[in-house]
């Protein structure tokens, strides 16, 4: 044989992280039973293994990373504001900020590249749709911060509305194709 036969990567990955993630609570149960810090590394090295996941892939485009970097963000907010006792701090603050960077960047992304754009179209959906959870949470009367949910919402609106100003008939051309209309 000329190659060495390589073992199943992904499957000795998972096991080395659930390994370590045994050991930390392990470790957190006999050190301080009060604090779940542990649960912060975890989380923490769940984000990481995930965002390496991803951006191993070749042919990514930048929509799509965007996206997927806003969807695990927000992910590791919400767990890190769990295990620390939940103050609502996650869904207040920090996911509108993160939508509020994601729309700015796909809304820079459509300027800079508006004849190339109709790639990152599906993904600029998403991340609007994503968007909307927010505002969502907020009409329910689950959110304390008004200012700054409809801030991030009015912001993914008008990133809509200028993809949809810009590549308007591409990106209907596409969403008919994707969703074969």
């Amino acid at each position: 044989m000329l190659y060495p036969k390589l073992s199943n990567v992904k499957k000795n990955n998972i096991i080395f992280i659930a390994s370590i993630a045994i050991s930390l609570i392990i470790i957190n149960v006999l050190v301080d039973k009060t604090n779940h810090w542990s649960m912060l590394c975890i989380a923490g090295i769940i984000y990481a293994y995930g965002t390496v996941i991803y951006t191993k892939k070749r042919n990514v485009n930048i929509a799509s990373n965007v996206f997927a970097q806003c969807l695990l963000v927000s992910l590791l907010i919400l767990a890190i504001d769990y295990f620390l006792g939940y103050r609502g701090w996650s869904i207040n603050i920090a996911i509108p900020i993160v939508v509020i960077v994601a729309n700015s960047t796909l809304m820079i992304l459509t300027i800079i590249s508006r004849k190339r754009y109709i790639r990152y179209a599906t993904y600029h959906m998403l991340t609007f749709l994503f968007s909307m959870i927010p505002l969502i949470l907020l009409l329910s009367g689950k959110l304390e911060n008004k200012v700054l949910t409809i801030v991030s919402s009015g912001i993914a609106g008008l990133s809509l509305l200028l993809t949809i100003i810009l590549c308007g008939k591409a990106m209907w051309e596409e969403t008919k194709k994707r969703l074969h209309m």
